[in-house]
C-alpha cells in the first residue's frame, strides 16, 4: 500500500480504516443494554458511580426525555462508543485513524490512546454538566444552504444579545446553526428570505458550539489543563481545526476549543481521505456520520456498528495486519 502523509498528524497507509464516533443527538433508549449485559466497559460503569451518574440505567432503560439531557446523553454515548470500539479491537481490527463529532471526539481521543479512557469519561461527565448549565438555547440543521449563505444569514439576523452562529459544517448542503431561541428564529426568517425553508430542530439540550458555551468552555479548559494528554498512537482528525493530529498538545487544544467553536466535519472527513482512509466505520447508535461521509466523499466505503454481533462480524471481515503509524 502507498503511504500517504498528513499535514500535521504523521502518515498512514493508503486504503486504511478510520473509526467514527457520533455526538449528542444520536442517543436512543436501550442503546447500551446488550453491552451492559455482556459486561462491556466495566471500568466506565465503575467510574460513573463515583461521578454520581447511573450509567447502567441510562444506557439500558432511560427514556428519550432523560437521554436528551446533556449531562446524561454525553456519558451514555461515550460508554457505548468506547465499548463498541473495544469489541472491534478484541476482534483484531486496528484502525489507522479516528474522529468523532463533538462529544464523539472524546471517544476518538481515548481510542487513539491520548487520554486514559476512565479519565476521558470523567472529563465528559464534567463537560456535560457544564454544558447543561450554560444559558438556554437550541440548534437546528439548515438543509440546502451553503456555508456562505448560512453564515451571512447569521451575521445579518442576530445581535449580541440574541446570538446565532454556524455551529457545524456537517456536509455539503447541511449546516447547523446554534444560539438563543430568538436568534435561531431570526436566522430562519433570514434564510426563508433567500429561499431556504427546510430548517430542522435538533434533539439536543443547548446551544452547543456557540458563544453561549463560552463560560463553560473557559471553566472546562482550566480543568483539562491539569490532565495529562499524551501523544496519540494514531491520527485524530480534530473538530476545531479539521486537521489530523497526534501531538498531545495539539489534541489538548482541540478538545478545549471544540466546546464553543464550530465542528468542521466536512474538513475532518476530507483530511482523513487525504491521509489515505478509504473505509469509515461508525461506532454507536444510528448512521448519521456515515450518511454525512457519503455526501462528503461518495467514493469512500462506509459501515456502521451498533451491536456486539455487528462488531464481531465486521472485525472478522476487515481485520488485518495492524496499521502502524509511520
Amino acid at each position: 500500500m502507498t503511504t500517504v502523509g498528513t499535514a500535521e498528524g504523521g502518515a498512514i497507509r493508503d486504503g486504511s480504516l478510520a473509526l467514527l464516533f457520533p455526538g449528542q443527538g444520536a442517543q436512543t433508549p436501550g442503546m447500551g443494554a446488550e453491552l451492559v449485559a455482556a459486561g462491556a466497559g466495566a471500568p466506565l460503569l465503575a467510574a460513573a458511580v463515583a461521578e454520581g451518574v447511573d450509567l447502567a440505567t441510562l444506557v439500558t432503560s432511560a427514556d428519550a426525555e432523560m437521554l436528551r439531557r446533556t449531562d446524561r446523553a454525553q456519558p451514555a454515548l461515550f460508554y457505548v462508543g468506547w465499548s463498541l470500539a473495544e469489541a472491534l479491537r478484541a476482534g483484531g481490527l486496528r484502525p489507522a485513524a479516528v474522529a468523532g463529532h463533538s462529544l464523539g471526539e472524546w471517544v476518538a481521543v481515548a481510542v487513539a490512546g491520548a487520554l486514559d479512557p476512565v479519565e476521558a469519561f470523567r472529563l465528559v461527565c464534567l463537560r456535560g454538566a457544564l454544558m447543561a448549565g450554560a444559558p438556554p438555547g437550541g440548534m437546528a440543521a439548515v438543509l440546502g444552504g451553503t456555508m456562505e449563505v448560512v453564515t451571512a444569514a447569521c451575521e445579518a439576523a442576530t445581535t449580541a444579545g440574541t446570538p446565532c452562529v454556524v455551529a457545524n459544517d456537517n456536509a455539503p448542503g447541511q449546516v447547523v446553526i446554534s444560539g438563543t431561541a430568538a436568534g435561531v428564529a431570526a436566522v430562519q426568517v433570514a434564510l426563508r428570505a433567500v429561499g431556504i425553508r427546510k430548517v430542522v430542530p435538533l434533539n439536543v439540550g443547548g446551544a452547543f458550539h456557540s458563544p453561549l458555551m463560552a463560560a463553560a468552555a473557559a471553566t472546562f479548559a482550566a480543568r483539562l489543563a491539569a490532565v495529562r494528554v499524551g501523544d496519540a498512537r494514531i491520527p485524530v482528525a480534530l473538530n476545531a481545526t479539521g486537521r489530523c493530529a497526534r501531538a498531545g498538545g495539539e489534541v489538548r487544544q482541540g478538545l478545549a476549543d471544540q466546546l464553543a467553536q464550530p465542528v468542521r466535519w466536512t474538513e475532518v472527513v476530507r483530511a482523513l481521505r487525504v491521509a489515505g482512509v478509504e473505509t469509515f466505520v461508525e461506532c454507536g447508535p444510528g448512521t448519521t456520520l456515515t450518511g454525512l461521509v457519503r455526501r462528503i466523499a461518495p467514493e469512500a466505503r462506509c459501515r456502521s456498528v451498533a451491536t456486539l454481533a455487528a462488531a464481531a462480524d465486521l472485525a472478522a471481515e476487515l481485520a488485518g495486519p495492524p496499521d502502524a503509524p509511520a
